[in-house]
């Protein structure tokens, strides 16, 4: 062999040796030096740790009907960059997805790696899509939240945003129990960005949410609201609230509201509609708080039942200010003045209190405080401090003027009414139960205070009775029902003019049936009734019919209404004689007023004309001294003393 061929051959011999060696060293490195980083870079493109939602816990009645759920969805998903589908596949795929074909030409061109295209698709829409086998676009599990009950109870349920995270009501209350765990699944991707195969591990597994069990009766809630919406569309009002309440547990069992929210498909232009305005609103009360003043009165011994009161023929001048009356009354029984709704008496039976033991009565039925129902932006209402309050503002928050209260307050109030004189706190949430059975919350009635004995809330009943029987409510009568309950006719504010509207109102009837056991409270608030105006009229009506079918369903037998009459007057006194007293229901509620009777009236607080009156009515000749209210008097109320006797009264000039 020739001596250049050799060195050829030991030449490349040697150059497949040096690229062995460096073949070998480069392995070597990439194996020892930097094979561990390399690992977790290849891991990072070609394994993907996929986070599985977790399944939101469902939202069911109190008889386990489902109000809220989760189903299994998929989010659509386009990679621009190997997105090269021609323009009929395009318009297929927006087509598939219900969306502007436009929508996805400029997600086509966008300059991001990642773009979605449609959050939460339906099942059908995600095995569209899968099937159309488009390249650079994709799907990715999730879940979906639905409410198979639409629009009921939607703003007590609330609402979870697109992420799956509660916003409003219960949904936003217990987000943190609903929404449960999520789980982890490995994904092999391909180095074009190709999804290969999932792993079955999933480390860990998603966790389901807690389940909501509610008070809520969704047949009565059902009710509530569409007779709610009658009578707003009757009345061409602007809103409404219904609230049924069981008045022995404080469960709320049905809270209705117009406007309404669809929370499958809510408008975020409209985020008024989402709140609750059960809680989240305050309204002047008007005559609904007109039994809690009464009752006031009658537990702390300032008034009696059979006390009567001169009602100045509709016209009483406090100070500067002018009090007036619906009608022209003369004189009026204690229940007459809840009967006929006088504000001028029930004024003066507020004087009686004073305004220190009438804003503690008041806030002894829990308003100006929130009462813990449960619901998120729960306000306190507004109830000044009665410290401050003068002669004025005694008398006008007597009758429902100069404090503002929820409709959630006001029927929690009628519930002490109701049940005896306890305070309940209100709770629509009966339980919070985890996904293994674990009961993680219960609510359970619970007492808050007690305002008024049983003795003094039956005889209120007793008076509220009076109200539909033959009064300004009659219209919520329910035949073969004893029914109690008061109306409201408020003005309200003028945003502007700071001053009360000479047109907008707030018309209202509260009240209990059946009146001797009552099984349910009932508020109905109308805003801004157009074709009629007071609470008797466009409120009651609505009552009776949420109260027929709640007494129903639980067993109390009701008497089918019939037709009601058209322009039947209901009895009024005429001006200024008083007109006859009318019978108490029953042998129990006479002789509960009759508790209150006997001996010499309580004439403190009362005005000149007033006292003299009350004293010669009943059987006693007055010695006065000075003039304006009655401060003291002698002998004290309640002394017996043969009649024709005489009691000094002395009068002092009253605060202004």
């Amino acid at each position: 062999m020739r001596e250049p061929s050799r060195h050829r051959i030991a030449g490349l011999a040697a150059l497949f040796l040096l690229l062995q060696v460096v073949v070998v060293g480069r392995a070597a490195q990439l194996t020892l030096l930097e094979g561990e980083p390399l690992r977790v870079l290849a891991g990072r493109q070609h394994r993907h740790k996929v986070e599985l939602p977790p399944q939101r816990g469902i939202i069911t009645d109190r008889d386990g009907k489902r109000l809220a759920l989760s189903v299994q969805a998929a989010s659509v998903y386009l990679r621009p960059k190997e997105f090269v589908a021609g323009p009929e596949a395009r318009a297929q795929l927006a087509q598939l997805l219900d969306l502007d074909r436009r929508d996805v030409e400029k997600a086509a061109r966008s300059d991001k790696p990642f773009v979605w295209l449609k959050r939460r698709a339906s099942r059908r829409e995600w095995n569209a899509v899968e099937k159309l086998g488009l390249p650079g676009v994709g799907t990715e599990l999730t879940s979906k939240r639905v409410y198979p009950q639409g629009d009921t109870a939607s703003q007590v349920i609330g609402v979870a945003n697109i992420d799956g995270q509660g916003v409003e009501g219960l949904e936003l209350k217990y987000n943190a129990l609903l929404q449960g765990e999520a789980g982890v699944v490995v994904e092999e991707w391909d180095a074009h960005g190709r999804r290969m195969l999932t792993s079955s591990v999933r480390r860990p597994a998603p966790r389901l949410g807690a389940r909501l069990e509610l008070t809520i009766d969704s047949g009565l809630q059902h009710v509530a609201e569409r007779e709610l919406a009658a009578t707003i569309d009757e009345f061409k009002a602007a809103g409404g609230i219904a609230i049924a309440m069981a008045p022995h547990t404080g469960e709320i069992l049905a809270m209705a509201q117009l406007p309404r929210l669809n929370p499958n498909a809510p408008d975020p232009s409209r985020r008024d509609a989402w709140k609750n305005h059960a809680v989240t609103d305050s309204f002047e009360p008007g005559s609904t708080m007109k039994p809690f003043v009464v009752a006031a009165a009658l537990e702390q011994g300032d008034i009696r039942a059979n006390d009567r009161f001169y009602c100045e023929n509709g016209s009483y001048a406090v100070g500067r200010r002018t009090v007036r009356d619906h009608d022209p009354y003369g004189w009026l029984t204690v229940p007459e003045v809840i009967q006929f709704s006088s504000n001028i008496c029930t004024a003066k039976i507020g004087e009686r209190l004073g305004r220190d033991r009438l804003g503690e009565a008041l806030r002894g039925f829990g308003f100006g405080r929130p009462t813990g129902v449960g619901l998120p932006g729960e306000v306190s209402g507004i109830f000044p401090d009665p410290g401050k309050w003068g002669r004025i503002h005694v008398v006008t928050n007597s009758f429902g003027q100069g404090s503002s209260v929820t409709a959630m307050q006001l029927v929690r109030g009628y519930a002490a009414l109701a049940n005896g004189g306890q305070l309940l706190r209100p709770y629509v949430v009966r339980r919070v139960i985890a996904d293994d059975g674990t009961v993680l919350q219960e609510n359970k009635p619970q007492v808050e205070g007690i305002p008024l004995s049983a003795p003094t809330a039956r005889a209120i009943t007793g008076m509220m009775e009076l109200v539909v029987e033959d009064g300004t409510a009659t219209k919520a009568r329910i035949p073969g029902v004893r029914v109690a309950g008061k109306t409201g006719t408020a003005q309200k504010v003028d945003p502007l003019t700071r001053r009360y509207s000479a047109r907008d109102r707030i018309s209202s009837f509260v009240g209990f049936a059946p009146a001797e056991d009552p099984r349910v409270v009932i508020a109905v608030v109308i805003d801004r009734p157009r074709t009629a105006r007071y609470g008797g009229i466009v409120a009651a009506p609505a009552f009776r019919r949420i109260a027929e079918y709640a007494l129903e369903t639980m067993g109390v037998s009701v008497v089918p209404q019939p037709e009601p009459e058209k322009n039947k007057p209901r009895s009024k006194p005429g001006a200024p004689l008083r007109p006859a007293a009318p019978a108490m229901p029953d042998a129990l509620q006479i002789a509960t007023l009759q508790s209150f009777a006997g001996g010499v009236p309580n004439l403190l607080g009362r005005g000149m004309r007033d006292a003299v009156g009350l004293l010669e009515q009943t059987g006693y000749r007055a010695q006065v001294e000075g003039w304006g209210v009655a401060v003291n008097q002698d002998p004290p109320p309640g002394t017996e003393m043969p009649p024709g006797s005489a009691v000094r009264v002395r009068f002092d000039s009253p605060l202004q």
